[in-house]
């Protein structure tokens, strides 16, 4: 039986015209701080939310209720980022969101307690987006051939690991 990460890499594959090397679940960045917040202020987490939300780019939403994640798949020449649904232990892909080759991003990864920060840049429209990676409970060593995926990205991506 193929792992969890190669059930979503499979559900992506038919949306990319290129073999796919690793696909990431994310989520936009700060959603685990407005979780914290949120048990003691609903209003501050909700406010949280949004502005992680915002700083995401349109890459997964996360609500109190709704929740989307992004899926990022890492090609050979590209980076490609959908919208998805989950549906019991699989991605639906909801909506493409963006196709970028390689030398036209700067991705820099921050690792932290519960997840690694990834922050995508794309140079020729000026686009940014700020998602995290999960790298605890359910999610743990999902996401790990997608980040070191994405620390082989070529000399000209700004890839950094704190």
């Amino acid at each position: 039986m193929a792992s969890w990460a190669e059930q979503t890499k499979e559900n992506v594959q038919p949306h990319v015209d290129e073999p796919i090397i690793a696909v990431g679940v994310l989520q936009p960045a700060g959603i685990w701080g407005s979780i914290g917040v949120g048990q003691f202020s609903r209003i501050a987490g909700t406010i949280m939310r949004k502005a992680a939300n915002k700083k995401s780019g349109g890459l997964g939403k996360q609500g109190e209720i709704k929740t989307q994640m992004a899926l990022v798949a890492v090609t050979e020449g590209k980076l490609y980022a959908f919208n998805a649904k989950s549906w019991g232990r699989q991605w639906q892909v909801a909506e493409p969101i963006g196709a970028w080759d390689r030398s036209d991003l700067d991705i820099t990864t921050t690792k932290a307690t519960l997840s690694t920060k990834v922050v995508v840049d794309v140079k020729s429209t000026g686009d940014h987006y700020e998602l995290e990676a999960t790298t605890v409970l359910q999610m743990k060593g999902h996401n790990d051939a997608f980040l070191a995926a994405l620390e082989n990205f070529s000399s000209s991506s700004g890839t950094a690991s704190e």
